[in-house]
């Protein structure tokens, strides 16, 4: 029996697997490789590609098509001033990914288009010869949205209000232009249809790897330590913890004095990395989260901006780590406050919910060990790897 073959597009390298699209697109093609031939093109920075990708050739004929480092914030705003359309749209369509996403079409026809964000459609052929799923990993208009009112230095806000509005338009066209739309839940889903009506929309979430994370009985949680993670180059996470830092630390420390914050995550900027100290450790990329996870006696997530479902949570959680976190943090996982997590928004609540869990390691504890039960139940790659295997199968019959 012939294997469906899925050719994917993606806008970075998905290995090595160190930030949220990495890992989503990673452990998808480590799924579908078992019953699907995938063909991966992918932009690679060149920060990117000094690393060893042969790991994706053993799921994946992979193509890797240069692109330049990200853009200063000078160039951005230049970028931003000079066109209608957004940056990222600007950013990621090239005449070099167009040819080599034509070239490999055409020789070797697909059963299916797998394209993770708006932003990357453009490159594929109008006669691509087989129907297009466009993944959105986050919609990008409500995130800029919600940081036009947040962005520093101030000035900056008008510049990110104009981006958000072309978003508005960009995002919805590429939507309704696909044979069909995955959101990574059912508040994404509602936002497309609402925003796009003509866009058949299916679920297409993230997901954990419940067996590389997990909880380690044999290492004892830390009572006066938190822990958070993130790609510092995607503003809410830098936003996050500014806003921690900020309105919830002193609270907390005012309770716990011996409190101690734990930053990981790639390309923490200079005002984070001044924020090391006896109160916080910046430790930048890590190769192994989980001992941190593992020994934590908190996860914290205090996201004011963003949007689609964090990776962060989920791994924490399937370690076992007790997590408190925004609704913005957790949205769309249908997460049950007091059950799974400790869901609470302003900073007083927050910092009282992380006091709490140090205070009370019994109850951090069964916390920890709901949220694992949770997320084995509903968000192990499995599962999302198995509704994309309907979804594809839907739109190839026709």
């Amino acid at each position: 029996m012939t294997r469906p073959h899925i050719f994917m597009l993606t806008p970075y390298l998905p290995y090595p697997p160190v930030s949220g699209g990495r890992m989503r697109t990673y452990n998808l093609i480590k799924h579908l490789s078992d019953d699907h031939d995938i063909t991966l093109v992918s932009y690679g920075r060149p920060e990117e590609r000094a690393f060893d990708i042969t790991p994706l050739g053993e799921y994946s004929d992979y193509h890797v098509v240069d692109r330049q480092s990200s853009p200063s914030t000078l160039q951005a705003a230049r970028l931003s001033l000079t066109s209608t359309q957004p940056i990222m749209t600007q950013l990621y369509g090239t005449p070099q990914m167009r040819a080599i996403c034509a070239d490999l079409l055409q020789q070797r026809p697909a059963d299916i288009i797998h394209v993770e964000s708006f932003y990357m459609l453009q490159n594929i052929p109008d006669e691509a010869g087989a129907p297009v799923l466009l993944s959105e990993p986050a919609i990008e208009y409500r995130a800029w949205g919600k940081f036009a009112a947040l962005a520093q230095p101030w000035y900056t806000r008008p510049g990110v209000v104009v981006e958000a509005l072309k978003l508005r338009f960009a995002e919805p066209a590429a939507w309704a232009a696909a044979d069909a739309v995955g959101a990574m839940s059912d508040v994404d889903a509602a936002i497309i249809r609402k925003a796009a009506p003509s866009a058949h929309v299916v679920l297409a979430p993230n997901g954990v790897d419940v067996a590389f994370f997990h909880p380690d009985a044999a290492v004892p949680r830390d009572s006066h330590t938190a822990v958070y993670m993130g790609d510092y180059k995607y503003f809410p996470n830098t936003d996050a913890v500014a806003y921690f830092v900020q309105a919830i630390l002193p609270r907390i420390k005012a309770q716990r004095p011996d409190f101690h914050l734990t930053l990981l995550g790639k390309d923490p900027p200079p005002e984070l990395q001044a924020l090391a100290g006896d109160d916080v450790t910046v430790t930048g990329l890590v190769d192994d989260t989980r001992p941190y996870l593992q020994s934590s006696a908190v996860f914290i997530c205090p996201l004011r901006t963003g949007s689609g479902t964090r990776f962060k949570l989920m791994e924490a959680l399937a370690c076992g780590c007790p997590v408190v976190s925004t609704s913005i943090g957790c949205e769309g996982l249908d997460a049950v406050d007091g059950e799974h997590m400790l869901i609470r928004d302003e900073p007083g609540a927050f910092a009282d919910a992380v006091v709490t869990l140090l205070d009370d390691p019994a109850r951090g504890r069964a916390i920890g060990q709901a949220g694992r039960q949770w997320v084995e139940a509903k968000h192990a790659w499995a599962h999302s790897a198995r509704l994309l295997r309907e979804a594809y199968a839907n739109l190839i019959r026709g």
